[in-house]
């Protein structure tokens, strides 16, 4: 190892620089909450140790930031903003503490410029709040591991047990461990350490609240996590596993997850490289994982999102250590251009006479919910001793957040009692029976609820324009002496 001269005021000042244009971005763009966002505060409203399908971190980190600063969309994205800046933070001192200030600063700038880091400082998601005590929980090990210090064997538990609050995946930073020290000839004594241990025994004990609420609720979250992994149906898809690879290009960065794939390709010479060996075992690892779900079944690209915090010292501690910074140099800037291009995509598709519509662009799902949230209002104004109802967790997630005020008793249709969301789980509209109804549907014809109330009226269509050739659309009913299902 050598030394340089410090890095840390020029990496803070690019983060804050870097963070002030993304909230002035977000401000000036302004967009609607997605279906996942608005579905996590309805979460929020309602204090608990789960949440059907996730951990509760993400409905306690929007109850906090909406408590403290009001309930608008602005406030819940800029959480993103707001611990990403510290996610790298956290990065570049793990870096710095087993390599130098040139590891760390070209570390922290290849994480923090990651597409899917640009991308998702718009969106607050359970990923967001997983990277963050991902980060904590590294940055604590490896100080427990250098320094022996209680303190951080203590912190690495309580950031690790908030981690498994936070999504279950980070299940595999404990997997990532064992592996590494299991390999490690100099740290291998720490499989038979006692601080180890209570490290485990801490994250655990934070972790119990919500293994007892999903004992009480039927371990709901982990039947939903096999449903989705959809490892039940037709095994083996080569095509799924490299759409999912090739996906990782565009979530770590064209250039960082080449050399990222190049940092696993030549392990073997790293292999006496304990340092190297951890951030390999602490990225590959999760990778691996998710790469097999893919093959088996499925797996979206973001799943992968914890493989970059170890995989961002991974790569820059190789680069620089191999005198190829202009490698860094180039991932880094290209990331950069990205983030640039996607945040003024529709400018730029105006300057170049491109005109939008559904197929070409990629946020035209987080379009017109507030305005059809405005349109449902002035419907829903006249029929104040109405429920609201809708058939899909998305039109209920959308009009409980964009109606107002918030109709917080919506309903779901869900007359063949199937448990796929937070709504039929905790709804049981047979406890409603004799009751009216405003129902939004994307359908004009609803025959087949006929029989299960007394009389069906149609009200009107609401269109909420989005595109030259792609609109949203809803027809509204009114639903009248609901006879149960």
């Amino acid at each position: 190892m050598y030394k340089t001269e410090t890095t840390a005021t020029p990496f803070l000042l690019f983060i804050i620089i870097l963070s002030v244009y993304r909230a002035f971005m977000l401000y000036t763009i302004n967009p609607d909450l997605y279906i996942d966002e608005a579905y996590y505060w309805v979460w929020s409203q309602n204090f608990d140790w789960g949440y059907y399908s996730k951990p509760p971190m993400i409905a306690w980190v929007i109850s906090l930031a909406t408590g403290l600063a009001g309930e608008s969309s602005l406030v819940m994205k800029s959480i993103s903003i707001l611990l990403y800046p510290i996610t790298s933070v956290a990065l570049y001192l793990t870096a710095k503490e087993l390599f130098n200030d040139k590891i760390a600063l070209f570390s922290g700038m290849l994480f923090f410029t990651s597409p899917a880091v640009s991308l998702s400082s718009f969106i607050i998601s359970t990923d967001v709040v997983l990277l963050f005590f991902w980060a904590l929980t590294l940055y604590a090990f490896v100080r427990a591991i250098k320094s022996d210090k209680l303190i951080f064997w203590i912190l690495a538990g309580v950031f690790g047990g908030l981690g498994l609050l936070s999504k279950y995946n980070m299940i595999l930073f404990v997997v990532s461990a064992f592996l590494f020290l299991i390999f490690s000839k100099e740290h291998r004594y720490l499989l038979f350490y006692r601080r180890f241990y209570l490290t485990l025994l801490i994250a655990l004990l934070i972790f119990l609240p919500n293994l007892l609420w999903n004992y009480n609720n039927g371990f709901i979250s982990f039947v939903h996590l096999y449903e989705i992994s959809q490892v039940e149906k037709k095994l083996f898809h080569f095509d799924k596993l490299f759409e999912f690879l090739g996906a990782q290009f565009g979530v770590f960065g064209p250039i960082s997850f080449a050399l990222l794939l190049y940092a696993f390709a030549v392990v073997k010479k790293q292999y006496k490289d304990d340092n190297f060996m951890m951030f390999f075992w602490f990225s590959f690892v999760f990778l691996a994982v998710i790469s097999l779900q893919a093959f088996l079944a499925r797996a979206f690209a973001n799943w992968a999102a914890p493989t970059y915090v170890a995989g961002s010292i991974l790569v820059a501690s190789l680069l620089i250590q191999k005198n190829r910074t202009k490698l860094l140099q180039w991932a880094i800037s290209i990331n950069i251009l990205l983030m640039v291009l996607m945040y003024h995509y529709e400018p730029i598709m105006k300057l170049a006479g491109v005109e939008l519509q559904k197929k070409n662009d990629p946020f035209v799902r987080i379009k017109g919910w507030k305005e059809f949230g405005k349109k449902i209002t002035k419907v829903y104004e006249h029929y104040p001793n109405h429920l609201l109802l809708a058939n899909s967790r998305k039109e209920v997630s959308e009009l409980i957040y964009y109606v107002y005020p918030h109709p917080f008793n919506t309903k779901i249709f869900n007359p063949h009692k199937r448990m796929q969301n937070y709504y039929h789980q905790t709804q049981d509209l047979n406890n409603d029976r004799g009751k009216n109804f405003i129902y939004i549907s994307r359908y004009k014809s609803i025959k087949n609820m006929s029989k299960y109330f007394e009389e069906i009226d149609y009200i009107k269509q609401i269109k909420i324009p989005i595109h030259k050739n792609f609109s949203r659309e809803y027809h509204i009913f009114e639903l009248k002496n609901f006879k149960g299902y």
